[in-house]
Parts: C-alpha cells; structure tokens; sequence
C-alpha cells in the first residue's frame, strides 16, 4: 500500500524495506515511485476536483459536472506481460486466454500490455500488487487532470504520434506495441497510453444514465451488473475520434477475453474511500473454461453460459413499405458538421425494403447472372479470426444481411430487382419519419434490444451480423427494420461535406462525384448510412449519421443495402 507521511511517500514492497521518497517540489503532480511488488512506474495524481463527463458527448456521459477525487497512484503504463506473468508464478492469478493477437506467449511481447484477460482477472492481478482497479472517475482524471481536456495531450486531434489507435490496425503494427511508446500521448500527470493501445477494465459496473444520481465525491457504481466500464479506446478497428476521448464509456461483459482489452491499476493507500471488496466482486464469476484457452472459445462459452440462444434463422419474406410523400426534418442542429444544417425537405412517396437484403435474396441474382458473387472472405482482411465475418458461402447465414459488397454491387442487385438504392433523403426519411426523432425507434440510446451493434463485443457480442429483422423493437415509424445497426447501407448520393448549406429542399440527390475533399479529413464516394454490427459510439447510429466511403471499396463486411422503388400509381 501507499501512504502519506508528513508530505513523504511512502511504498511498502513485498519482503523489501521501506523505500522514502520525497516529492518533487518542481513536479508535485508527476514523480516515481514503485508498485508494492515490481518495478512498475506510478504517477501521483493529488486530491482534485475536475469535471467528469460531456454535454456533447455520449448520451450516457452526461449530466457534465464537476467531481472531486482523493488522491492516488496510478500505474503509469499499461499493466504489461512481464509483471502480469510475475503474478501467475506467484500463485496470485491465472493465466490470460490465447490466441490471435492475445499477447500472452508470443514472442517479443514482454512489454507490450497483457490482454485477452477478463474484468475478475484484471481485479485479481491489482490485488495481488497492493491496490485496486481505478474508479471511472479516478481513470478520467488520470487523463483529463484539473483542465478536464478531452485527449490527454493538450491540444490537437488523435493520431499515430500520440496515441496506437484504429488507423491502419494498431497505427501499420496489426497489434498492440510497446507500452509507453508514444510519450507525446501522456497525460498533463505523465501517465501514458490512456489513448490506444488496450481498453482498460475500471472499477464500475456499467449503468447509462449513472451521471444523474452517483455523488460529486469520489463516485464510483459498486451496483451487481452484467456488464462492467472499459475506457480508453485500442488498437483494435475503432472511430479513433469519437472513441478517444477521455469521457467515451464502453460497456462491456465482465466476464470476456479479447486481444484489444486490457488495464492498469491505482494504489488509494491505507485510507481508501471506495469501499471495495474483492472477495465479494469475483464471487459473481463463472468459470468458462480452462486458463489459457482460445480466446474466442472462451469468449463463447461465456455467452452460452449467460442464456445465448441460437439465432431464430427463419427467412423472413421481403416486402417494401411505403413512406408517403411529404416534409420532415432532415439533418441535425448539433450533430457532426456534415449533417448540418438542420433543415426541411420534401421528397416524393416512394417504397423502401422492410429489411436489408439478404445473402439468400443476393443468391437468387447471382443463380441467374444477374450478380457476381461478392466475396465471401479470406486473407483480404489482416487477422484470420476476421475470415469468417463475410455471410456469402456460410450455409446457417442464408438469412443474415449479405455484406462484403461495394456499391456497384449493391446497385446492380437493386437493377436485377426492377428497384434502384434509395437516395439519402429518402433514406432518412424512412429511418425517422416527420418527427425529428434521433433513432429508428425514438430518443432513447442505441442498445442491443433495439439494434445490432457494438455493445459487449461486435454484434453484440455475438461477433457477427444477425439474421434480419432481428431487432423489432428497433424499427422506424413506418415499420422498416434495421436501419441501425446490422450493416451500413449504401445509398445512391455522393457524398459531400457541405451538401446540405446547398442541396435544394425538394428531392435532394447528389450526382456531383468530387475527386477532391472539400473539408480535409472527411470522405469521398458514395454514402453509407445506419451504422453496424461492429461500430460502438452511439452517434454513428443516428438517423441524420452520414458516412463518406470509396464506391469500390475493398470488401468491409461491414456494409450492406437494402433498395428503393418509385411509388407507382
């Protein structure tokens, strides 16, 4: 444990002697010392107030407002392979799931942050080291410190100098690196990779609206949940934007073991004010298989465990809605700056497919060539438990949503079927009818009852797309399904930054393909809209979302459509 003694801190190490060290006078809030068993760096992070949380964030990050935190120690990287492999000879943890990119066993991986560990495991390891998992409030403050910043540097976006995101899977390295290798990401405390890299396990079970009732003072949600708090963002596929920053919450099932997740811990001292008993937490864990088994075995026991059924694979015929003519609200006031402004169209009636179309559907225009097959998966994508995500060719997916196809693709289906793509306001309008609502369903956050999405793991947590139609709860006004989550869906417009400052009001479609982006670091190519299985953040689910995507795209099995039709007399 640490404690404070007349302004010295003291480390008390397993079978060592006592270690003074004073503090740094030039640097109060950032000195070393060392964990009680290793020689892990720590940070000091004093007792502060800052603000927690976003108004222009999340839903669940919300209320903002200020919180005061006791001091701690944080660790300052990632806890890595090394010292958690310390932990397994000494009797106190077991060892991490295997596999992929699980760094447990791979060679060269010694100091990169262990992963494919469970939130018991991860609980577990800081126990052993003298101290605890950090409170999401203690993780926040680590990053944003007393200025409440939202990336742990200073100013300026995310990016490969700062922080070992998404771009390029892992930022070219396809795994996690080194932890501390990117200094210029440390936090105002000197505490590194709190961006990239590995999720890391907190403390908190997970509840969406917990802003409006915890305290101001060292909060924290102790409560019994089946899913727990990760922070940070990974490695791993990511919106490095929106998922970097330091208020982003991630709900996770405490009991799963995956490449991109990992943690670090805090040592509060004798004086704890979180009132954490370890004994009692990993009470609630289920055994799911044996130590250092594969991952994704363990990952599926786990879920079988917890009451996964078996996908209902019952073909749903296809039908189209109609969605009659008329005005609505097309857009967002404050949502990202391509959606805007917030304005009112009009658009003719047209029919629009209940469901996204399904790789059966895709089949019967393929038997009579009116379709090439797309592709059905294979080492196109850079890690192999990623081959099977593409539904063409698997037997038990004929009902899932066909993905793994560009938007040529996707329009000639829609040609064989005597339809077209939907434009993007009529798209929209299908999503969210004349009400302005946010979602399909209404106001409420994206979850699993409604959509498919990023939410425990992709789909959530099923690591695929499910059959269409899965989620009725989620379908629009009008009754069309899916149009969150699932698969992205293309739509016929290009795409354009600023289209909506000069679309006109009535039928707007975009026929202008531009080589050259109008506002760097947004996209070009057709549009896609809905989200899907594999995306997290809330706002990409969003009726007004719009994403720029290169019209043939390599095969993202991530992406779908659905089609269109004039309404005819």
């Amino acid at each position: 444990m640490f404690r404070l003694i007349a302004g010295f801190v003291t480390a008390v190490a397993c079978d060592s002697a006592e270690e003074s060290l004073t503090p740094l006078r030039s640097e109060p809030a950032a000195f070393e010392v060392l964990s009680p068993r290793g020689a892990e760096p720590v940070r000091r992070i004093p007792s502060t107030s800052f603000t927690m949380g976003s108004d222009k964030g999340e839903e669940d990050e919300r209320p903002e407002r200020p919180v005061n935190v006791s001091g701690f120690f944080i660790h300052r990287t990632e806890v890595t392979v090394a010292a958690y492999e310390a932990c397994i000879e000494d009797g106190g943890c077991t060892e991490p799931a295997t596999g992929g990119e699980c760094n447990s066993g791979l060679a060269g991986r010694s100091d990169h942050p262990i992963n494919c560990v469970s939130w018991y495991d991860a609980a577990r390891y800081c126990d052993w080291a003298g101290g605890r998992l950090p409170t999401e409030a203690e993780w926040e403050l680590a990053g944003r410190g007393e200025a409440s910043r939202h990336f742990p540097w200073d100013n300026g976006g995310v990016n490969c100098d700062r922080a070992v995101v998404g771009y390029g899977l892992g930022c070219g390295e396809q795994s996690t690196w080194s932890v501390g290798s990117l200094p210029a990401g440390d936090s105002i405390y000197g505490v590194s990779d709190l961006v990239g890299n590995v999720w890391e396990w907190t403390l908190d079970s997970y509840e969406s609206g917990a802003y409006a009732h915890l305290g101001d003072v060292d909060p924290v949600n102790l409560e019994q949940s089946g899913r727990k708090v990760l922070r940070g963002n990974s490695w791993y596929y990511s919106d490095p934007p929106l998922d970097s920053r330091l208020s982003n919450r991630y709900a996770f099932p405490p009991n799963r073991f995956y490449p991109y997740i990992g943690f670090r811990c805090v040592f509060p001292g004798l004086d704890d004010a979180i009132p954490f008993d370890l004994s009692v937490a990993i009470s609630e864990e289920s055994t799911v298989g044996t130590a250092g088994q594969d991952w994704m075995d363990l990952n599926l026991v786990a879920r079988q465990m917890e009451g996964e059924m078996p996908f209902d694979l019952t073909p749903r015929a296809q039908e189209m809605i109609v969605v009659p003519a008329g005005e609505f609200q097309m857009g967002s006031p404050d949502g990202q700056h391509d959606e805007r402004p917030l304005r009112t169209v009009r658009v003719d009636a047209f029919q629009i497919d209940r469901y996204e179309v399904s790789v059966a559907e895709f089949s019967d225009c393929v038997n009579v060539g009116g379709c090439e097959e797309p592709y059905s998966g294979g080492p196109v994508f850079p890690k192999q438990w990623e081959w099977q995500n593409c539904n063409w060719g698997i037997a038990e997916r004929a009902t899932h949503p066909v993905n793994c196809v560009d938007w040529f693709e996707a329009s000639a289906y829609c040609r064989w079927a005597g339809k077209r793509l939907p434009t993007e306001a009529e798209w929209e309008k299908a999503a969210r009818g004349d009400d302005g609502r946010p979602y399909p369903w209404g106001e409420e956050q994206p979850d699993c009852e409604r959509a498919v999405i990023d939410s425990g793991g992709d789909g959530c947590g099923r690591e695929t797309t499910w059959p269409i139609g899965s989620k009725p709860l989620g379908a629009s006004p009008y009754g069309v399904e899916d149009m969150s989550g699932n698969v992205w869906e293309w739509v016929d417009d290009w795409y354009a930054y600023d289209y909506y400052t000069w679309a006109p009001d009535e039928n707007p479609r975009n026929t202008i393909k531009e080589t050259v982006a109008r506002q760097p670091g947004w996209g070009l190519g057709k549009i896609l809209r809905g989200g899907s299985w594999a995306d997290q953040a809330t706002t990409i689910h969003s009726a007004p979302n719009r994403l720029g995507y290169p019209e043939n795209t390599h095969p993202d099995y991530t992406i779908g459509f659905r089609c269109a039709q004039d309404l005819r007399p």
